[in-house]
């Protein structure tokens, strides 16, 4: 299988739109994602992945935010039957190459025991992510994963 990562463009809106549905069991309610993602696609902080497997086209995306050098993975999916294949982690690896190497990156992602949470776990470890702090702002709970700078000025 090959998959190619590049920037989002507008004609993704359609298929990202369909996997954020998809992955509202997961996300839970995501207010608003159309609007996001048509922000992050002009900012060009949006990766789309796609497959040349059948018509499956747009397979994920991942979409990142920050500045100077505070950067955050503000949204990751994998369409269900690409998952566990190497695609997130070409998307983590294609957003972490866009921002500065002296940058932290952090993530709040699933907490141990909810569904996704250990894929998730080996996915941003083994991009050089650690575990930090479990939060909560009212029925949501979330891992915190941060990637300290690669190098310092």
């Amino acid at each position: 299988m090959m998959v190619q990562i590049s920037l989002a463009q507008n004609d993704d809106m359609a298929p990202w739109l369909r996997l954020a549905e998809d992955v509202v069991p997961l996300f839970g309610p995501m207010p608003d994602f159309d609007a996001v993602l048509a922000r992050k696609i002009a900012q060009q902080q949006a990766f789309s992945a796609r497959t040349d497997i059948g018509s499956a086209g747009f397979i994920g995306g991942v979409l990142i935010g920050g500045s100077d050098l505070k950067h955050a993975i503000r949204w990751l999916a994998v369409s269900s039957e690409f998952r566990r294949l190497g695609v997130g982690k070409m998307l983590v690896e294609a957003a972490l190459s866009s921002i500065p190497s002296d940058s932290t990156v952090h993530v709040d992602t699933f907490v141990a025991g909810s569904p996704g949470a250990e894929a998730t776990k080996r996915l941003y470890e083994g991009c050089g992510f650690i575990p930090l702090e479990v939060w909560r702002e009212g029925e949501v709970v979330r891992q915190r994963y941060m990637r300290p700078p690669l190098k310092r000025p």
